[in-house]
């Protein structure tokens, strides 16, 4: 009978099995790990920034309704 220690550690194993991602083109591929990797160790650099300046482009495009619309959906969850 298998234990449970035995079965999780065949699921290690499995996971340890996946291949790295290639997505067909070397340039690509090289690019997408270079970015990923980046965005893996240090992420906030990229995305505080961005969603910041998404923000202010949103709210001058779209204004007061754009609180309203926060504001609903911050109420309904």
């Amino acid at each position: 009978m298998r234990t449970f220690t035995y079965r999780l550690q065949q699921k290690l194993e499995e996971v340890f099995l996946v291949e790295p991602n290639n997505l067909g083109f070397s340039i690509v591929t090289t690019l997408y790990h270079r970015l990923t990797g980046f965005l893996k160790t240090m992420p906030f650099i990229f995305v505080i920034p961005i969603s910041f300046i998404a923000a202010i482009i949103l709210y001058i495009i779209f204004g007061s309704l754009l609180v309203k619309l926060v504001s609903l959906l911050q109420y309904g969850f």
